[in-house]
C-alpha cells in the first residue's frame, strides 16, 4: 500500500526530522503517521482521534502496509493518552486555534516537543497564547490544497516576534503565496468590518481593531505584490 499526502498534510509532514517518534492528534485516517512510517521518516508513530470509525480505518491501512508494530493508536481527546517520553514531535492539524489551545493546555509538556501546527481559525488567539508561554514561530509556510491556502507553522522555544496579522518569517522568506492569502485575508477583515458595522452593539474598540487589521493586510498585499513585479 503506497501512501499519499495532500499538500497540506506533505507540508506538515516536511516540518518532521528524519528518525522522529512524532505523535499526530486529531490524526483521522492516520496519512500523515502512515506516510513517515513507509517512508523511513519516522522511527514510531502515536496517533489519536476521539471517533472510533477513522483509526479503524487507520489500523487496517496499517495492516495493509506491514506497519501495524510502528504504529500505535489511541482513542481519546487530544493527548490524554500519550506519555511524554514517548514523542519527541507533536503534531496538530486541521483544527481551530481555539480547539488547539484547549489541547495544548491539557497536556503542556508537548510545548516542550517539537511542534507543528496547522491551525484553520483563530491564528492570532493561538499566536498570543503560545508567545504568553515562551514559545515562538520558528518557521512558517503557506500552502495551497484544495481551493483554500493553509497556514503551517514550527514552533519551538524562543520570545514570539512583534505581533501583527501576518507571521514575520513568511514576509521574511518572501513566500509566495502571501500576495494571495493576504488577498484572501483582506476581503475576509472587509467583511467582517461591514457586518461589525452593521451591528448596533458593536463597540468602538472591536470596530477599531478590525479596522487595524484589515490596514496591516492590505500593506502585506502591496509589499508582496512588489516582490512579484
Amino acid at each position: 500500500m503506497n501512501i499519499r499526502l495532500s499538500p497540506r498534510l506533505a507540508r506538515v509532514a516536511a516540518y518532521t526530522e528524519p528518525g522522529c517518534r512524532v505523535v499526530d492528534v486529531g490524526t483521522d485516517h492516520a496519512y500523515i503517521p502512515l506516510w513517515l512510517l513507509q517512508t523511513g521518516r519516522a522511527e514510531h508513530a502515536w496517533a489519536t482521534d476521539n471517533k472510533p470509525g477513522p483509526l479503524q480505518n487507520a489500523a487496517a491501512d496499517a495492516r495493509r502496509a506491514g506497519l501495524s508494530e510502528q504504529l500505535t493508536l489511541y482513542l481519546c481527546d487530544g493527548l490524554a493518552l500519550c506519555r511524554p517520553e514517548d514523542v519527541d514531535t507533536v503534531i496538530v492539524a486541521g483544527m481551530g486555534g481555539e480547539t488547539m489551545q484547549g489541547i495544548l493546555a491539557a497536556a503542556p509538556w508537548a510545548l516542550e516537543k517539537r511542534l507543528i501546527l496547522q491551525p484553520q481559525t483563530k491564528h492570532a488567539l493561538l499566536r498570543q497564547w503560545l508567545g504568553a508561554r515562551g514559545r515562538m514561530i520558528a518557521d512558517a509556510s503557506l500552502v495551497y490544497d484544495t481551493g483554500r491556502i493553509y497556514l503551517v507553522w514550527l514552533v519551538g522555544p524562543g520570545a514570539m516576534r512583534p505581533e501583527g496579522p501576518a507571521d514575520p518569517v513568511l514576509i521574511e522568506k518572501r513566500d509566495p503565496l502571501l500576495k494571495a492569502y493576504a488577498e484572501e485575508q483582506t476581503k475576509r477583515c472587509r467583511k467582517h468590518l461591514q457586518g461589525l458595522e452593521l451591528a448596533r452593539r458593536s463597540s468602538p474598540e472591536a470596530l477599531g481593531c478590525m479596522r487595524q487589521e484589515l490596514e496591516q493586510w492590505r500593506e502585506i498585499y502591496k509589499e508582496a505584490a512588489a516582490w512579484q513585479m
